[in-house]
């Protein structure tokens, strides 16, 4: 068999998306650690697509992969991968933490409307102690799953190859170009090779000799009874100064408190973890404070994922500038779903050798200026920030 134009390594949201966005242009080869597509990183989130977020260029990826769930085409025609339900941001001790990003949605005419009374919106806000919310009514909620079948629906049709159960053991170089992967199925000779493996990606560019420093995090998402105020049609509610969100989902709530531990996974699939009881209590007691209104909601289940950070918290997108043949699609922290279709489109494009009107490669390329260690928010908090260092 021919070798592939490209290998993607992952087989997640970013990874699927790189492979539709570049199958009809090359032959790309996609592979997979675990037994199937998407039940990584990609698996573990609440599936909220969220425009008003820190980053500027997150910001930007945001808006054009919501842009395009309005309308996502044949390879969806017999799935919804979204929903639109709006959303609510509020803040209960920083009233200026997301001005700039207000600012900038808006700019782009994308509604955001500050909200003085946020229960009569989202019943779940009832009572909140807000001082500042934000109303975003075209917000969404996507489904993960779909996404990926999607993407690999379209990927197949221009006939890529994916793979799964294959453990990628390391990069190939010849000379100071990377010229494949060596898996332990043997070795895969590739034009370009994408990475796309989340919190493997960093270890397999340490292994030519490349620091470019990733934090894997570990989040907790937990799962509640059916409860009366949960409706599909709801808007997803986030208290993003304090760490706490909540979305409606079969009936009961999917909550946070958005608690961050950093914990670097061992090589092979296997990134869900149970719930810890720290984070569990943490949540109970901020709904108990900042959304009373489901103080009575019952947790039944839940997990912990994985979302992998540049220490500014920035995507790591596009050419490696000292491992010619090496392009990067990761570090989407917890914005793979919100991501996913633009993150596709700028690797791909810049692949052909194609320019974006409205991304800058420069912004965040894998060989930008990082800092070896960044702030984590182990209860969420963002006052509580503390010092980690990135591997």
């Amino acid at each position: 068999m021919a070798a592939p134009d490209v290998v993607v390594i992952g087989a997640g949201l970013a990874g699927c998306s790189v492979a539709w966005h570049l199958a009809p242009h090359r032959s790309v080869l996609l592979l997979e650690q675990g037994e199937q597509p998407g039940a990584e990183a990609s698996a573990h989130n609440a599936g909220m697509v969220r425009r008003l977020g820190e980053d500027p260029y997150e910001r930007l990826l945001a808006a054009r992969t919501a842009e395009w769930l309005e309308d996502p085409g044949e390879d969806w025609a017999d799935r919804e991968p979204s929903r639109r339900t709006g959303a609510l941001l509020g803040l209960t001790r920083d009233p200026a933490h997301l001005h700039d990003a207000v600012a900038h949605l808006r700019s782009r005419g994308i509604a955001v409307q500050r909200c003085d009374r946020p229960g009569d919106l989202a019943p779940a806000l009832e009572g909140s102690p807000l001082s500042t919310c934000w109303y975003l009514p075209d917000e969404r909620v996507a489904d993960a799953w779909s996404l990926v079948d999607g993407f690999l629906a379209g990927a197949r049709r221009h006939a890529a190859r994916i793979r799964c159960d294959v453990q990628v053991l390391g990069l190939r170089r010849d000379g100071d170009r990377v010229s494949g992967v060596e898996t332990d199925d043997g070795r895969i000779d590739a034009g370009a090779v994408v990475l796309a493996g989340g919190a493997w990606s960093g270890p397999l560019a340490a292994g030519i000799g490349l620091r470019r420093p990733l934090v894997p995090i570990r989040r907790t998402l937990l799962q509640t009874a059916p409860h009366p105020l949960s409706a599909p049609a709801h808007p997803w509610c986030w208290v993003d100064d304090e760490g706490l969100y909540a979305r409606p989902e079969g009936g009961g709530w999917m909550v946070s408190s958005c608690d961050e531990v950093v914990d670097v996974p061992a090589p092979g699939p296997g990134s869900r973890g149970p719930v810890p009881d720290l984070p569990r209590a943490r949540a109970a007691d901020r709904l108990t404070r900042l959304m009373p209104a489901l103080a009575d909601a019952r947790f039944v289940g839940g997990w912990t994922g994985l979302r992998t950070f540049a220490p500014d918290r920035r995507p790591v997108l596009g050419a490696d500038p000292d491992a010619p043949g090496l392009w990067w699609a990761a570090g989407l922290g917890g914005f793979g779903v919100t991501c996913s279709y633009a993150v596709g489109e700028a690797v791909a494009s810049w692949m052909r050798g194609e320019e974006l009107g409205w991304l800058a490669p420069d912004a965040v390329s894998p060989g930008r200026p990082m800092y070896s260690t960044m702030l984590i928010r182990p209860t969420g908090d963002l006052h509580d920030a503390v010092v980690a260092r990135a591997r």
